[in-house]
């Protein structure tokens, strides 16, 4: 019987591969015969060596350096077009089967399996492959991760974990994922005490960093679309997160003096902040990480003037409004290349993450057969959650 363990979000961008990314780690420290990784089913895909494959699974395969098998690990990717192609034909037929047979072959040698789940636990429906119904057919305990609150992150784990539930899947217990630090004690005390109450272990409580959420300077180059002007030098600081300058010339350099190393986006019109940036730098200010002049390139003798500085330099024809409310809207997820990014993610959970009683409570789980029927687990559990 293949060992393993499903980890379910209460929606999308919960924290699912940042966490997977660190128990994988974590993991691999302590089983003998290894650990292994699988995205049944994928939302995004991306291109590598001319062949569409689950960003996720490509994502903690190149970052962990774990040799996964790309079918194996993302058995299957939706595309444009797929649902209404399932509805309509019934295919790609055999999901189920794919998948299984894909999260057996992982498992061989007695690996243990670690299997990110998409979304909330209801996406995948439209492929019969809802969240539960994928944890129904690994034969899988969950773990569901929940953005750090109090009210808001109850309901949502009643929401979610009913439907797990539903399908006779155990939920193993929770992550209480970016919890905003000054609130941390608070959220602990008052969370572990619901949770306890129900006898639901919560495996961890982790704090929001904002190192984290920043975007590399690469990722905002692709979502805005700048181009390099002046180039980055070797062994230049790392550049993340990104700054808007929309106030007055000495506005923008306090803020860039208290948030060094982020990209700065400049709209074309504002030469007097190009050239303070530049007169900051020669008087020995820390500068920005990189500066993107949006809605078009500076002239010819402020290209020059940044090169002698040595500030990178980028240019986007997209407007400085557009630009930034691009940023803001879109949620940045690591890539592989972000090596100090993702060794703290390692770190955050190694720190924040009790990963001896996961494996504990999962060994106790699976001790059985994954596939036993419990008569009235559902009923019990939602007792237990709606006591009262």
């Amino acid at each position: 019987m293949t060992r393993g363990l499903y980890i379910a979000g209460a929606g999308k961008d919960a924290g699912k591969t940042t966490l997977c990314l660190g128990l994988l780690e974590e993991f691999r420290k302590t089983l003998p015969n290894g650990v292994s990784f699988t995205k049944p089913l994928g939302q995004k895909t991306t291109l590598v060596e001319g062949e569409q494959v689950g960003q996720d699974s490509w994502l903690v395969d190149r970052a962990l350096n774990m040799g996964l098998s790309l079918d194996n690990s993302a058995p299957f990717s939706t595309s444009h077009g797929a649902a209404a192609r399932y509805i309509k034909l019934g295919e790609p037929s055999d999901l189920p089967g794919r998948i299984r047979r894909a999260y057996k072959a992982l498992g061989k040698k007695g690996r243990m399996v670690v299997v990110e789940g998409t979304g909330h636990p209801g996406v995948g429906c439209v492929f019969d492959l809802s969240n539960a119904r994928v944890a129904k057919i690994l034969g899988t305990p969950v773990i569901l991760v929940l953005d750090g609150g109090i009210g808001s992150t109850i309901d949502r784990f009643s929401l979610c974990s009913s439907m797990f539930y539903h399908h006779d899947v155990p939920v193993l217990g929770v992550v209480i994922n970016r919890i905003i630090p000054a609130k941390m004690d608070s959220v602990k005390s008052l969370l572990g005490k619901w949770f306890s109450e129900r006898n639901i272990p919560v495996f961890g409580y982790i704090p929001y960093e904002d190192s984290i959420a920043r975007p590399s300077l690469g990722l905002i180059q692709r979502a805005i679309g700048a181009e390099p002007i002046v180039k980055m030098k070797a062994g230049s600081s790392y550049v993340a997160g990104h700054l808007t300058a929309f106030g007055s010339a000495e506005e923008t350099l306090r803020i860039v003096e208290k948030n060094p190393f982020r990209s700065l986006l400049v709209d074309h019109s504002r030469p007097d902040i190009l050239d303070a940036l530049v007169v900051s730098r020669i008087s020995g200010g820390s500068g920005p990480g990189a500066v993107i002049v949006c809605g078009g390139e500076p002239d010819s003798r402020r290209i020059e003037a940044f090169r002698a500085t040595g500030i990178p330099l980028f240019a986007t024809g997209q407007g400085l409004e557009k630009s930034s409310g691009r940023l803001s809207q879109k949620i940045f997820k690591v890539e592989p290349h972000e090596e100090e990014k993702i060794r703290r993610i390692v770190e955050l959970i190694s720190s924040h993450v009790d990963t001896a009683s996961i494996l504990s409570h999962l060994s106790g789980e699976q001790s059985g057969d994954p596939g036993e029927k419990k008569p009235g687990r559902f009923k019990r559990f939602l007792r237990r959650v709606f006591k009262g």
